[in-house]
């Protein structure tokens, strides 16, 4: 039994292993349906508002709401926080009160991922030595909801999703950081990476 989830460990870090540095983040039909919604006017100036819920077993989403309003500061987009069960996800008109100003409301529910590495050895009595490393990873997986404002109707829901492995020795902010900012190129194609 023991050689059994050994080898059975072994095969689900390198299954997990193969997924680092998938590139799904928001497919192409998707960045092409936000494109035709026109986001942006010509100008560049926003068609819309922004909600965020962030939800993180750790401390992860300050770096990631941080990384969010930076964007919204540069854009000049109307930025507010909100939680993941909120009414907005749902009905598409937030629970703290309806603004019909601007065309859109964007929301999009991001959640972080951050697994550190590890490093497993299993030794059964008379059996073989396994073991294995998995290297951290950092990545996220959301959600992007957009509304109209006047109706709540909701015109799109695209799920988004990114992970890749990471150095080790660096720090997780970092990453994060880089993770949103490329959820965000995404979303607002106009948006220079830092």
């Amino acid at each position: 039994m023991r050689l059994f989830l050994s080898m059975a460990s072994v095969v689900v870090a390198v299954v997990l292993q193969g997924c680092a540095g998938t590139d799904v983040a928001v497919s192409q039909a998707g960045q092409q349906t936000l494109r035709s919604l026109q986001l942006f006017k010509a100008d560049s100036s926003p068609r819309f508002t922004f909600y965020l819920a962030c939800t993180s077993e750790d401390a992860s989403c300050s770096t990631a709401e941080n990384t969010f309003s930076d964007w919204a500061t540069d854009r000049h987009v109307t930025l507010r926080l909100a939680e993941p069960d909120d009414a907005l996800f749902t009905s598409g008109i937030p629970s703290f009160g309806r603004s019909t100003d601007l065309p859109y409301r964007v929301a999009v529910h991001f959640v972080p991922l951050v697994v550190p590495s590890f490093t497993m050895t299993s030794h059964s009595y008379g059996g073989p030595m396994l073991g294995g490393y998995t290297p951290p990873k950092v990545g996220y997986t959301a959600t992007i909801y957009v509304f109209d404002s006047a109706t709540g109707k909701l015109l799109q829901k695209l799920p988004a999703h990114e992970e890749r492995t990471t150095n080790p020795r660096d720090h997780a902010n970092g990453y994060i950081r880089s993770e949103v900012n490329t959820f965000l190129a995404r979303l607002d194609p106009a948006y220079p990476q830092p």
